[in-house]
């Protein structure tokens, strides 16, 4: 402000183009103009552009090709053992996890799984899906 003290003052009240009513009066707009000129943002629009474009591309493309083979390996699973939604989540999370082998918590929670023939098929069904 000190800097342009003298290209400044209040005078007669004008109402602009605008309907905007001001008795603002400034001598120095050649100087200041850059001040008010918009900011060039087009490389950060093209930065941000490109971000979404390999997100909507090639995340999230991954992300749905997952939440597929994921839903198929429930499907799968339900066909050989019925059980709800969260159930079939979480043991196809631990058998991934186990590298594809009926844990001994698995076990405890779903006691059907201790027969032998029954956990194999289990574990077929949700690792054919997966690897698929």
């Amino acid at each position: 402000m000190e800097r342009y003290a003298s290209s400044y003052r209040f005078g007669k009240l004008t109402t602009y183009e605008d309907g905007t009513q001001s008795n603002f009066i400034f001598d120095d707009y050649a100087n200041t103009r850059f001040a008010w000129r918009y900011p060039d943002l087009a490389e950060h629009v093209l930065y941000t552009a490109r971000v979404v474009a390999h997100a909507v591309q090639n995340e999230m493309a991954q992300e749905a090709r997952i939440l597929v083979i994921f839903q198929r390996a429930q499907e799968r699973l339900k066909e050989v053992l019925e059980m709800p939604d969260q159930d079939t989540n979480r043991v196809i999370r631990s058998l991934k996890e186990n590298g594809w082998q009926v844990s001994g918590k698995l076990k405890q929670a779903y006691p059907q799984l201790t027969r032998q023939e029954l956990a194999q098929r289990v574990v077929e069904a949700a690792r054919s899906a997966v690897e698929e």
